[in-house]
């Protein structure tokens, strides 16, 4: 178990900040869900709690759950995210306090980088804690309707096996999350054909990561992934031009943007042109 400190003082009230458990799902996610963030699907906050290299916190006063964050540490690497509070208790240091949390267990657990992507709002914060903006980008879609190009028999995909979907991984994003990927083997797919050169995992909350050496390859995956999840939206970094043009082909439309941000030296190896979409906002 990764140290924590026991509680916070919070305005004129004390809330206590402690590690999240399985009891606390119902209320993380409603908080999550009323910050308009899409990370408190219930499927999702049990793969984090259940995953030993993944943290969750909340902050409670009394049995109130108020605030939620999560942090999870990959060797060298490690992220924040999925920080949120309710409108009560906003303005008030909550937000701040769950993310230094975070930002200190990832240390605790030897993360020599920590890396976040943050809304306008949550930039302030974060820089306030050390963090700096990388100057990176990323792009949320949404879908206008189902695209029909989802039908397109010609792209097709075919199952692959963990240790390529890793190899392409960590080429792509400098990191080892071998850890987060491997629990869905069986939902990981190529591109047909003999270049197999990208990979997506899907997750049973929807979605998942697609990584791909160019807009070829991609295609074939982001539609694999529409019909298995009509209602996916695409995240990734906008200076992967390619897959712009992509989304706006299969019928998205750029609906928001955060900023990637960082707080110790860059990654060695992080190729943002080869994502076209992120496991989550939380972990890149």
């Amino acid at each position: 178990m990764l140290k924590t400190r026991d509680s916070a003082t919070v305005g004129r009230e004390r809330v206590t900040i402690r590690p999240a458990a399985v009891g606390d799902i119902s209320q993380m996610s409603g908080v999550l869900e009323r910050a308009g963030l899409s990370s408190g699907r219930p499927k999702l906050l049990e793969f984090n709690l259940a995953s030993p290299d993944t943290q969750m916190f909340v902050g409670c006063q009394g049995d109130r759950v108020v605030g939620v964050a999560c942090c999870v540490c990959f060797g060298r690497t490690g992220w924040i995210g999925n920080v949120a509070v309710e409108d009560d208790v906003r303005g008030q240091g909550l937000g701040r306090e769950l993310s230094q949390q975070a930002v200190d267990c990832v240390q605790q657990a030897g993360a020599q980088t920590v890396l976040l992507t943050a809304t306008d709002l949550g930039k302030p914060i974060y820089e306030r804690l050390g963090f700096t903006d990388e100057g990176v980008s990323y792009g949320i879609w949404e879908q206008r309707a189902v695209p029909t190009l989802a039908c397109d028999r010609s792209a097709t995909v075919q199952p692959s096996g963990m240790d390529d979907v890793i190899r392409q991984d960590t080429a792509a994003t400098g990191e080892d999350r071998r850890s987060y990927l491997a629990p869905f083997a069986d939902e990981a797919r190529v591109p047909a054909g003999p270049a197999q050169d990208g990979y997506r995992v899907g997750l049973p909350w929807g979605g998942g990561p697609i990584i791909a050496a160019s807009p070829a390859s991609a295609r074939p995956l982001i539609v694999d992934m529409i019909r298995a999840s009509p209602e996916s939206r695409l995240a990734f970094p906008e200076v992967n031009a390619h897959g712009g043009a992509l989304a706006v082909s299969l019928g998205f439309q750029l609906a928001r943007r955060v900023r990637r941000m960082r707080l110790g030296p860059p990654v060695p190896g992080y190729r943002p042109g080869t994502i076209y979409n992120v496991f989550s906002l939380g972990i890149g």
